[in-house]
């Protein structure tokens, strides 16, 4: 459950971010208290790395299922999103998607 878990919320937290980022120049604003692109930047670096976790705990998981996860995918898939919340820590102009 924690792997199917992690895989939900990293899967929607990227695609999250892609729509709100296509409407971040929205006329309409009010939709923005309700995604990450909009919260302040210390909520934004926390929940990438809370995503980070859950693609970890994704790819941990799959031992259970009788799988063998391999160390360099695993890294391969949690890093990005280490890289992510650091561009965001130190307010890189590439760690937004407008």
């Amino acid at each position: 459950m924690i792997g199917l878990g992690g895989l939900v919320l990293t899967l929607g937290a990227v695609i999250l971010e892609v729509i709100s980022g296509q409407y971040a120049n929205s006329v309409v604003p009010g939709w923005a208290r309700w995604v990450p692109l909009a919260w302040p930047q210390p909520l934004r670096v926390a929940w990438w790395l809370a995503v980070a976790a859950g693609a970890a705990a994704f790819r941990w998981s799959l031992h259970r299922l009788g799988l063998r996860p391999n160390p360099v995918v695993t890294v391969g898939t949690v890093v990005p999103f280490l890289a992510f919340a650091a561009g965001i820590g130190v307010g890189a102009d590439w760690a937004t998607w407008h």
